[in-house]
């Protein structure tokens, strides 16, 4: 079952700021067991109002957004409310808001006989926000969360629309964009895939590495069980081929493959009356059992690498954003199962475009590959064996 919405906002402030579960119930105004209900069984009824306003304040994010977390949560909205809405309606949206915007008012203080001050009371005396301050800051925070000015102008950035527009927000915040990422309000979420990094800084030695393994197993399992190839329809080419991999080449066309019958046959009476395996056989069987724990093992050292280089560059990657005093959350992760050919470009240097790219790029280019690893990834694998090996029979 997938996380709450709700829970998860809830847990990105408790891990951010490290309080407990019991503490931040207490300040929601619930139980340490409704937290815990709503983590395993879901919310299945919509918190009172007063809860979720407590949720927002604590958790310092607008009450509209944990509402339409519980409401998601509960139902009341459909996962439908996760695709991209249409422009006209988002346009109405923007245009609400910043509507909305224009009619907040300051309210001055006056000074009382006692000389303390206060809020002024009279309504007249309230005066208009700084709206064009409200736009920049919202436009910087809308440029944040795309991941920069270029990204968020790459729509149409050759209009006068993206012209003034960049201007703005390069005004406001540089045309480095060094203080854009303090207006950012959503979370950092960076999912590294090994082998596409590799892929991309053009560490393709390591590429080869298990197909080279690869080989020289299949090499090793012929010269033990020498294969069989026959001459008829074959070309020269496939024939010397054979001869220089150590298959016996055998002239004429195969023999006819065995029916069903006649293996059916065949295995029924191995079981009533099973042969024994010679000595030579036996070995034979060894041989070739040892070379397919080889072969387990060289894929089972391919993956551990791929991971270990995966964690250490994640681990470079946060150090390089917690450099940028990001005021949401960051998560860096690392993905293992995805094809590197079907996960997204990573980020390299003199590619990027924004701080945040920059510094995963920057993180990346520090991180020793595996090339750097001493030996051959099959060597490696062999001697991971004779460790394991060792240590069994020390036990």
């Amino acid at each position: 079952m997938a996380t709450p919405r709700l829970v998860e906002l809830i847990d990105r402030y408790r891990n951010a700021h490290g309080v407990s579960e019991s503490e931040l119930a207490r300040r929601i105004g619930v139980t340490r067991e409704n937290l815990r209900k709503w983590r395993i069984n879901g919310v299945r009824r919509l918190p009172d109002r007063v809860n979720l306003a407590a949720t927002a304040r604590v958790i310092g994010r607008p009450y509209r957004e944990v509402l339409s977390a519980a409401l998601y949560d509960t139902g009341y909205l459909d996962a439908d409310t996760d695709a991209p809405r249409p422009y006209d309606e988002v346009l109405r949206d923007a245009i609400n808001v910043l509507t909305e915007a224009s009619r907040l008012t300051n309210q001055p203080m006056r000074q009382m006989s006692s000389g303390q001050w206060e809020p002024d009371p009279d309504p007249r005396a309230a005066l208009a926000i700084d709206w064009a301050a409200f736009v920049t800051d919202a436009l910087a925070g809308a440029a944040a969360n795309a991941g920069g000015i270029d990204a968020i102008l790459a729509g149409r950035p050759g209009s006068w629309e993206a012209a003034v527009v960049g201007d703005a927000l390069r005004a406001a915040v540089g045309h480095d964009e060094w203080d854009l990422w303090r207006h950012r309000t959503e979370p950092v979420t960076v999912v590294l895939h090994p082998e596409r990094l590799l892929f991309d800084n053009d560490a393709s030695d390591w590429f080869n590495e298990l197909d080279n393994a690869e080989a020289e197993i299949q090499r090793r399992e012929t010269a033990v069980r020498p294969g069989v190839i026959y001459t008829y329809d074959k070309d020269p080419q496939t024939l010397q081929w054979a001869i220089d991999e150590g298959i016996e080449v055998i002239p004429g066309p195969p023999p006819p493959l065995p029916t069903d019958e006649e293996i059916t046959a065949w295995q029924a009476a191995q079981r009533e009356n099973p042969i024994p395996l010679t000595p030579e056989e036996q070995a034979e069987e060894d041989a070739l059992a040892a070379l397919e724990a080889l072969r387990e093992r060289v894929e089972a050292q391919h993956r551990a690498e791929l991971a270990d280089y995966g964690e250490r560059a994640a681990a470079a990657v946060r150090t390089e954003l917690a450099a940028l005093k990001l005021p949401v959350p960051v998560s860096v992760t690392v993905d293992l199962d995805t094809p590197w050919d079907q996960a997204p470009d990573s980020p390299t240097l003199g590619w990027t475009t924004n701080a945040i790219d920059n510094a995963v790029a920057a993180a990346v280019s520090t991180t020793p590959t595996p090339d750097n690893l001493p030996g051959t990834l099959l060597e490696r694998a062999e001697a991971a064996l004779r460790r394991e090996e060792t240590d069994h029979s020390g036990e």
